[in-house]
């Protein structure tokens, strides 16, 4: 598993608010998250280091997709 994949699990984890649903939620979107920054080219990440150039780049990425804001 990747550094910050697992960084965010474990995240999830410790930190247990929420419905069973919010939480599986939660999990599902941080770790799809993950590995498109890690598709994107930023590597060796942990939840600390995220910074807006990474917001940005997810933003931008989503997009190109044509993913809606809602």
């Amino acid at each position: 598993m990747k550094d910050l994949n697992y960084q965010l699990s474990k995240l999830c984890r410790d930190n247990r608010d929420g419905g069973f649903s919010t939480q599986a939620t939660r999990s599902r979107i941080l770790d799809l998250i993950a590995n498109q920054l890690q598709q994107l080219g930023f590597r060796r990440m942990q939840p600390k280091s995220l910074k807006p150039k990474h917001v940005n780049a997810l933003i931008n990425h989503w997009q190109d997709q044509g993913i809606s804001v809602g």
